[in-house]
């Protein structure tokens, strides 16, 4: 393996010594230039506003790997001159854990699950969605779709035991209190939600919801578990679950843009795409922090955080369970989706495993459920 990779070396290095050596201009920015025409990223000049400002039409597609094009990269990250994520493991004080999601609206918690369960986890995601590592392939073409609908929870047993895990328990009642639920899950294979977006939008982005990132009263706790071979990485931008923090955090880093520019990069990408022009893109991204997981280790973010997935290269799968406490807000919202009694035996389950907020649940549903057979009798 080193071999091989040493080989590969020698031959980028020769490469690059011959790109170098063929250009005649000492100039760095014109051998830039020159070099960037040879990857065929033609250079272009901004109109408008940034008049004069040259740039390339893609700093990430035609960059080939290899250290010398470095200067075509999409830039520095402000964000990685300070923390922006807490990191603790399984066997950490609970204290520790609640104080880092606290203080950054994620930790990751490493070896949360053991590496059988991991994998059992993993083979559970391929069997609800039909899919298998094989797929990929098709997946990416579109000739498969990558999940399949419904809340894995509410459908499926086999899942149960990872939103009801008892250290990750303890963790949510630090964070949410001992009234607190599962409230949402989903299953994805092969799929990585390439835009940055808030999780739980009409709760988290209404100015007067409590959950709301403009002036946070309350949060919704979401649990990210990459569980395929390869694990998975969690893009984020640092504290836009809270907009007091998220300006302290930019003005320590000289960010001049506010959340609303970041939420702008899914329809920037959309355009991107039709466009070939990645610029507007590119700029976005490069304030993108990463959180990178193996299986077993999981992602506790708020929702309400700007986030995104990874450029999918190969074949992956995760699990996620979404926690709130129980009350207005958020028990009628979970309950909708039970229509079978599978449901109702989940939150039994999760009740008995000390998840209280289940209880209001099941108390919605019943009385809800005798409403319409009250009805239909009529």
């Amino acid at each position: 393996m080193f071999k091989v990779k040493a080989r590969i070396q020698r031959l980028v290095d020769r490469a690059v010594k011959k790109a170098i050596n063929e250009s005649s201009i000492r100039s760095d920015e014109h051998l830039a230039e020159k070099i960037a025409r040879k990857i065929h990223a033609r250079v272009q000049t901004k109109v408008g506003s940034n008049a004069g400002e040259d740039f390339y039409p893609s700093s990430r597609a035609k960059r080939p790997i290899g250290h010398v094009y470095d200067e075509f990269s999409r830039g520095t990250n402000p964000f990685s001159m300070i923390q922006t994520c807490g990191i603790a493991d399984v066997t950490d004080p609970i204290e520790k854990i609640v104080s880092l999601y606290n203080k950054y609206g994620i930790v990751k918690i490493r070896r949360l699950y053991s590496e059988e369960q991991s994998q059992e986890l993993a083979r559970n995601c391929e069997s609800f969605s039909g899919l298998t590592t094989l797929d990929f392939n098709k997946v990416v073409k579109g000739e498969k779709k990558w999940a399949k609908g419904g809340a894995p929870v509410l459908n499926d047993d086999r899942f149960w035991p990872y939103a009801a895990d008892k250290n990750l328990m303890k963790v949510l009642h630090g964070i949410l209190g001992e009234k607190c639920f599962e409230f949402g899950s989903a299953v994805a294979v092969h799929y990585s939600a390439r835009g940055l977006h808030r999780d739980y939008r009409p709760l988290v982005e209404d100015a007067k919801s409590d959950y709301s990132f403009i002036k946070p009263k309350k949060r919704i706790v979401r649990v990210l578990h990459y569980c395929a071979p390869g694990g998975g990485a969690f893009g984020y931008i640092p504290f836009s679950h809270d907009q007091q923090k998220f300006a302290e955090a930019t003005k320590r880093v000289g960010v001049k843009h506010d959340t609303a520019w970041f939420d702008e990069h899914r329809e920037t990408v959309r355009q991107a795409r039709v466009t070939k022009d990645f610029f507007a893109a590119d700029n976005i991204e490069r304030h993108i922090s990463w959180a990178y997981a193996d299986p077993g280790d999981v992602m506790v973010t708020n929702s309400a955080m700007l986030h995104c997935g990874e450029y999918l290269t190969g074949p992956r799968a995760f699990f996620v369970s979404s926690y709130a406490e129980a009350n207005s807000d958020t028990v009628k919202r979970a309950a909708a989706p039970i229509k079978s009694d599978i449901g109702v035996k989940y939150h039994k389950f999760m009740l008995n495993c000390g998840f209280q907020g289940s209880q209001e649940v099941l108390d919605f549903v019943k009385e809800r459920d005798a409403k319409a057979m009250d009805v239909d009798c009529h």
